[in-house]
Order: structure tokens, then C-alpha cells, then sequence
């Protein structure tokens, strides 16, 4: 029996070490795709993998004023734990076709990239604006976010540049999505915001959570998480804006809205008399005239407490046309609006420059200041968000924003 027993542990440790090993084989990924390659200022961006045995290609748009012998390589994301022997970030001198090798985890299968980076017209109109086209968000090791059940979809169509983020990455924490496509993923044919209230965010003074959708790029950082963030602040995550080079003179789209039942702050207490408000604004910015100044050189604001639209009906949205006020706006205008001074009215506008460190980023808060209408527009920052003072952890559960067909007029 002594025997038996014995040949059998010797039986089962070997199996375990055979599995460990062939685990571990296995895990080794063949996946060597550049799941992202952008430059700064770009107006167009397309990737195409094709399969495992095509050259991988990147068409980039820039804008004729852009000096191709100088640009800026903006995000690189690969394949989990491929490689590249090129410092892809290092790289300036887009005048010809740049050619790199990709080579995965298993050191076995490799790919070879090329990045075409030509002159093209500025696009008019931001792409997928019309809020009916969504991909499945990716997390960093190139699969899609998923919690509760739930996927996070991001407007696009998983191969053309997006300008279009919102905080999935942030929200796998609450275990829900704030921002999703409507009806339906399989129908979309609107963006929907919703304010949700996160129970275990209360004790760290964050328990309401905003959907909001924006142009930009979403920066992950634990730090600036609530809950388990050392320095908890949203903004902190979000680069926002995209090159843009127009001058509109209005922004037309259609919405509804509705505030949540009770205004309550991250600790989930209820604000006497608070009652929520959606924000949405549109600032055109001039950011290559300083370094150290975003001048905004014009803007278009909404931001309301009543209801817009109807809920009980999905035709039940309002277009809303908005004119771009260009230059500091009137004292009049601010009277009316005083949010739309920089910085807005308890510093909920605020704005970050982040400059990558090798690791990650370093932030830096924006001096903002008003330019004048004459100078040239290089970027426009747009957000649709469901409860104004969310990023201060400030807004009424349920308050719900839905957005579609935004368009420029010119």
C-alpha cells in the first residue's frame, strides 16, 4: 500500500511539472501586431495588420504645414511582450517609408511594419461623430474589456483613427461601463452617458461615477484612481483634445437629458438643493504658439439642469445648434455663461499636458488663455458628459446624456 502511494505522488508531481511546462510553452504568444502607432498633429491614422504572413502597414495624414523631417511619434502599443530592436518613439524622419521589425514573445515569429506618413486635406469633420459606428475596446495586452458581463466599445471601427475615448479602462473598477452604445452594440445609434453611484467608492469620497465621452486620449494611472488612487483626480488620466485646423461657425447635434432624483457628493451624502446639470463644450485651441500657453481661440457651450428630449421614445431627441464664439467672450455672454471663463466656476475646467518619461507620463496643469480670433486653430477639445462637477466626484444617479449626429457648420 506504502508502494502504491508512493508511485502515485511520484506519478502526480510529474504531471504537475509536465503541465507547469507545457503551460508555460503555450502562454508564449506568437502575437507581434502594432496595435497602435500615432504622430502628433495627424489628421488620419489607419492601421492594417492583414494576416500573420503580410507586411503590417500604417498610413498617417498630416496636414501640408507639417514638416515630415520633424514630427513627433506620439503612442506606440504592441502585441503583449512583442518587441521592437527600433526605438519606435525616437524615430522623426518620416519623409520616406519607415520600415521596422516586430518579433513576438516566443522569439520565433516575427513581422515586418512599414509607416507611410503623407500630406492630405484636414478632414472638416471629426470621424464617427455620428456616434452609429462602435469597436470593442482593447485592453494593453490587445483583448477586449469586459467586466460584469459587460464589453466597453469605443466609437470607431477598429481601424481608422478615432478621436473618440471615454474612462472604460478607469471603470473596470466599478464593475459597470458609464458610457455605451444604444440601443444596442449590435445597433448603435447614439452614445449614452450615465452618472452611476459606486458604493465602494464612499468611504474615499468618490463613489459618483460620470459617463463622459470626449475627444483625446485616456492615460491610465492607478495613482489618479479613486478608491485606490494616492492622488485621485480623473483629469489627471485624460490628454485631451485632436488635431483639428478649422474654424466652424457652429456645432449642430442632437440630444436628450435627464438629471438624477438627488444631487450627492463622492461620499454619497445628498446636496441640499443641488440640483445636476449635463456639460458640453467645444474649445478650439492653438497649442504650437507656446509651450507653455494653450490659447483658446473659441468656444461653444451648454450646460442645463432641465430635461431635453424624451426618453420614451428612441426618436425622441432635440437638435441643438450652438454658434462658436471666437475670441474672449463678451461680458454679456459670460453673464449668461460664466462657466465659459478658463477654468470654468470651481476649476472643473481644467486641462493637462502630459510629456512621456519613458515609463509613463509626467502632467503638467495647462496655462489656458484666451487668444484671438485671427490666429490659426490646431486642435479642438469636444465633451458630452451626464453630470457637470463629475471629475469632482459631484452629480445625481441616473442622470443620463445621449448623443448623436455631431457635425460642424460652416
Amino acid at each position: 500500500m506504502k508502494r502504491f502511494v508512493y508511485l502515485l505522488l511520484i506519478s502526480l508531481v510529474g504531471m504537475t511539472i509536465n503541465s507547469c511546462v507545457d503551460e508555460q510553452y503555450y502562454e508564449e504568444s506568437k502575437a507581434c501586431d502594432l496595435l497602435e502607432f500615432s504622430i502628433v498633429g495627424q489628421i488620419t491614422n489607419t492601421v492594417i495588420a492583414g494576416s500573420a504572413s503580410d507586411t503590417g502597414r500604417v498610413y498617417i495624414g498630416m496636414p501640408f504645414t507639417a514638416d515630415l523631417s520633424n514630427l513627433k511619434v506620439n503612442d506606440v502599443k504592441l502585441s503583449s511582450l512583442a518587441k521592437c530592436e527600433t526605438d519606435l518613439k525616437a524615430i522623426r524622419n518620416f519623409t520616406n517609408d519607415v520600415c521596422f521589425k516586430l518579433t513576438a514573445e516566443d522569439d520565433e515569429v516575427s513581422k515586418i511594419w512599414v509607416v507611410r506618413v503623407l500630406y492630405g486635406d484636414a478632414p472638416r469633420q471629426l470621424a464617427f461623430s455620428n456616434m452609429q459606428q462602435w469597436t470593442l475596446a482593447l485592453n494593453d495586452s490587445g483583448n477586449p474589456m469586459q467586466t460584469g458581463g459587460a464589453y466597453a466599445y469605443f466609437p470607431g471601427n477598429g481601424i481608422d483613427f478615432s478621436p473618440w475615448q471615454h474612462a472604460a479602462r478607469a471603470n473596470l473598477m466599478n464593475f459597470f461601463f458609464s458610457v455605451n452604445p444604444k440601443p444596442d452594440a449590435s445597433n448603435p445609434q447614439y452614445a449614452c452617458m450615465e452618472t452611476k453611484y459606486y458604493s465602494g467608492g464612499a468611504s474615499k469620497g468618490s463613489a459618483i461615477v460620470t459617463g463622459a465621452i470626449y475627444t483625446g486620449v485616456f492615460r491610465y494611472d492607478p495613482k489618479h484612481l479613486p478608491v485606490i488612487g494616492s492622488d485621485p483626480n480623473p483629469r489627471k488620466m485624460v490628454d485631451f483634445g485632436t488635431a483639428f485646423y478649422y474654424k466652424p461657425a457652429a456645432i449642430t447635434f442632437k440630444m436628450r437629458y435627464k438629471g438624477g432624483d438627488v444631487m450627492k457628493d463622492g461620499y454619497g451624502n445628498v446636496v441640499p438643493q443641488g440640483k445636476d446639470s449635463c456639460d458640453i463644450y467645444i474649445i478650439f485651441q492653438n497649442r504650437s504658439l507656446s509651450s507653455d500657453v494653450w490659447y483658446r481661440i473659441g468656444a461653444a457651450w451648454l450646460r442645463t439642469s432641465e430635461q431635453v428630449g424624451d426618453f420614451n421614445s428612441e426618436n425622441g431627441f432635440e437638435t441643438i445648434t450652438l454658434p462658436i464664439v471666437y475670441g474672449e467672450p463678451s461680458a454679456s455672454i459670460l453673464s449668461q455663461k460664466p462657466y465659459m471663463a478658463i477654468g470654468g466656476i470651481q476649476g472643473e475646467v481644467t486641462f493637462y499636458r502630459f510629456v512621456a518619461n519613458g515609463s509613463g507620463y509626467d502632467k503638467y496643469e495647462v496655462q489656458e488663455q484666451y487668444g484671438t480670433p485671427s490666429m490659426s486653430v490646431d486642435n479642438v477639445i469636444i465633451t458630452f458628459s451626464s453630470s457637470t462637477y463629475g471629475d469632482l466626484f459631484l452629480g445625481a444617479p441616473d442622470s443620463r446624456l445621449d448623443i448623436k449626429d455631431v457635425e460642424f457648420v460652416y
